[in-house]
């Protein structure tokens, strides 16, 4: 959890998650519809309940003859459903149409009669199924452009920092002092000092802020990103000896 949290520091992660966040809700509602029931006669098999982290997950069913695992939640069915079935007892399951998920069923006493119907608000009213469905579309639209809101915020305020400026958990940044100027190196490559206190970005040695997250590029603070060591710079110059 710690490390997924951690990547929230990072403005791409709220690009990422926005995207996949938006296409996932989209998704979603166009493809709400109402529930159709189809029936399924059989005999139970295997009926257990599953939890997570010690509370109450879902309903698992097999019946005889039949590969599939049937599933319901059975805080969702009227009149309330009872704990346990009777093994190998007979039963009618109603699932929605392209899902293994129960949305009735009819239970039988110990001598397989009297059966006792127990239903969902997706049995008795289909449409349900689609405003439910397209709700939660909705929500995963809404929060995925949250992300993107934050990612467009954090893109377009980063590139337009001024040249005094707050870095986050630190103290204000003002303009640096002058560096003494390093004769330009042929060859050089941009990077960070070995300290990395300072930053070469081929001309010349340039500040670095005590967090090592910004960089002074002569006018303004900007976001490092990712950098490497620079190569082929002369001595940064608090290694640079002085008479």
């Amino acid at each position: 959890m710690v490390g997924l949290l951690g990547l929230l520091r990072f403005k791409w992660t709220y690009l990422i998650v926005g995207v996949i966040l938006g296409g996932i809700g989209l998704f979603t509602f166009l493809s709400a519809h109402p529930s159709k029931a189809v029936e399924i006669d059989g005999t139970e098999s295997k009926y257990i309940e599953v939890t997570k982290s010690g509370n109450y997950d879902r309903n698992e069913l097999n019946l005889q003859g039949d590969s599939n695992t049937y599933t319901l939640d059975k805080n969702t069915f009227h009149p309330t459903l009872p704990d346990e079935v009777y093994k190998g007892g007979k039963m009618q399951i109603w699932i929605d149409e392209g899902t293994t998920t129960i949305i009735a069923i009819t239970l039988y006493d110990q001598d397989d009669k009297n059966p006792t119907k127990y239903t969902t608000a997706v049995y008795d009213n289909p449409a349900t199924e689609t405003s439910t469905s397209q709700g939660a579309g909705i929500f995963l639209g809404v929060l995925g452009a949250v992300f993107l809101v934050v990612f467009g915020l954090w893109f377009v305020l980063g590139s337009r920092r001024p040249a005094g400026m707050t870095a986050a958990g630190g103290p204000i940044m003002g303009m640096p002092l002058p560096v003494p100027q390093s004769p330009s190196q042929p060859g050089s490559s941009p990077g960070v000092s070995p300290d990395g206190k300072w930053y070469w970005d081929g001309q010349q040695w340039r500040n670095v802020s005590a967090d090592g997250r910004f960089r002074w590029d002569g006018t303004q603070w900007v976001e490092m990103g990712t950098t490497y060591a620079a190569r082929g710079a002369p001595p940064p110059p608090a290694a640079t000896p002085t008479s």
